[in-house]
């Protein structure tokens, strides 16, 4: 006759790894990075801008109506400006500040400069940017 003392398994020691926990451990940040021989900050940067473009290209694709129906009301705004109209005032010391430039720098000056200056100064992050733009425009 079997005992079933003498039969059981010792659960405590084993570990219970899924598949959710080997992804959790195999992406982390730290990880990547050194394998990489990248700063973490970075790493970070160009995720987060790749997902961002993604996003918006998914959705520009997708709702491609709502999008040029934007556009139509912003040129109709800018429109109402030159009439004199309505007024729009930005507050470029803020937006000089969210994209880490002095302020002196962009004096007299578009926000196409603007965008390209940023665009210079965080080459990988622009170019996750547009690379995930391009690939939501793709899948959609």
């Amino acid at each position: 006759m079997v005992n079933p003392s003498q039969n059981t398994i010792d659960f405590s020691q084993t570990e219970n790894v899924g598949l959710i926990e080997t992804i959790k451990n195999s992406v982390q940040p730290e990880t990547v990075a050194n394998q990489f021989g990248i700063d973490k900050h970075l790493l970070l940067d160009v995720g987060i801008y790749g997902t961002i473009g993604f996003i918006t290209g998914f959705l520009l694709k997708k709702y491609s109506e709502y999008f040029i129906a934007c556009a139509l009301f912003v040129v109709g705004l800018v429109v109402l400006q030159q009439f004199g109209y309505v007024s729009i005032d930005l507050n470029t010391a803020k937006i000089h500040e969210i994209f880490g430039l002095s302020s002196g720098t962009v004096i007299n000056e578009g926000y196409g400069s603007l965008l390209l200056m940023w665009m210079k100064s965080h080459v990988p992050a622009a170019a996750s940017l547009v690379v995930g733009f391009l690939v939501g425009l793709k899948c959609a």
